[in-house]
């Protein structure tokens, strides 16, 4: 149950700091009146083979009771396409992208309430390492010191992830595997909409060995080629890790319309950009916008209109011709 709630703490942690930036996090155990508060969430770093890279984290006891904080480094990769990490909490073979053997020993650290300490992150690049993206997460777990030596588990815990670039000419590449638009809150491929606000989603695929973090903007446009809207996508610079794909969605709405409505056939094209010599990958589709069930509605009233009319004629003609023949007689 213990090493459960620890695993959950963690994770959303990393999820937090891969779905958007942020200054800080901090882990909380309500019931032990416990927190653990740590800043920058994300070390971002580069280094050229051997060399030796320092950089610190702070870490706050936010609660009224002292603890000792201890840190472990796991790798991660993605889970899914939506961002979703997967922490490798056993200790296995590493991945390419590990960072865990170049890490030195990280102390133990023993917090006042609300005291900060420094955390020194000394970090050993081998000489042979490969130009690329290596990266992993830095768990922090907090026990009371009554409970540290009685292997009760953790009641705090959270993750800062490490992400270190290692200079020379890596291997940057970015594919768009798919580009679709369909209805809010349904993933699931459309090209034709009663109105907006519609969704744009396109597919990534991160082939090469450094991690991502692509931004890019669809333009739209109408049947005669003029501008329309265009939307921004990944402003939050989410990252893409090396071998896998994610999925990001963007909505074509009010935002980027204003009071404007659209009618007619649309083409939308999709440029992003990514790595450091802004290397750009692009994507085309079409998609129309017919309020096809009010226009249906209006010919069947317009038919039921013609047809009332019709008989209304009729029976009038009936009554006239009728008049002028009794007038004959």
């Amino acid at each position: 149950m213990n090493k459960r709630r620890y695993t959950i703490f963690t994770v959303l942690a990393l999820a937090a700091v891969l779905v958007a930036p942020v200054q800080s996090i901090y882990a909380v155990n309500d019931a032990a009146g416990q927190a653990l508060e740590i800043a920058p969430p994300v070390l971002t770093l580069s280094a050229n083979p051997g060399d030796t890279v320092n950089a610190q984290i702070d870490l706050r006891n936010i609660s009224n009771s002292p603890l000792i904080v201890s840190s472990t480094v796991n790798d991660f990769s993605a889970k899914g396409e939506n961002g979703d990490p997967n922490i490798n909490l056993q200790e296995t073979t590493p991945s390419p992208y590990s960072i865990r053997a170049w890490l030195q020993a990280l102390p133990q650290l023993n917090l006042k309430s609300k005291e900060m300490q420094k955390l020194p992150i000394v970090i050993k690049v081998p000489s042979n390492a490969a130009p690329g993206g290596y990266y992993g997460i830095i768990r922090f777990s907090a026990t009371a010191p009554s409970t540290s030596q009685t292997g009760v588990s953790l009641s705090a815990s959270l993750g800062s992830l490490v992400f270190v670039r290692v200079n020379g000419d890596a291997n940057e590449n970015m594919k768009i595997e798919s580009f679709y638009t369909s209805e809010p809150g349904r993933d699931t491929p459309a090209s034709l909409f009663e109105s907006t606000p519609i969704d744009f989603v396109f597919r990534i695929n991160n082939t090469g060995n450094v991690y991502e973090q692509p931004v890019g903007q669809v333009a739209v446009t109408d049947m005669f080629g003029r501008d329309v809207a265009n939307v921004n996508m990944n402003l939050e610079r989410r990252t893409v890790l090396p071998g896998s794909i994610r999925k990001f969605t963007a909505p074509l709405d009010t935002g980027a319309l204003g009071t404007t409505t659209l009618f007619g056939k649309y083409t939308a094209k999709i440029t992003i950009k990514y790595g450091a010599k802004n290397q750009t990958v692009t994507s085309t589709l079409t998609f129309w916008i017919v309020p096809y069930r009010l226009i249906i509605v209006i010919i069947v009233g317009l038919i039921l209109l013609f047809f009332i009319i019709r008989t209304l004629i009729r029976n009038y003609n009936r009554r006239i011709t009728k008049r002028v023949r009794t007038s004959r007689r």
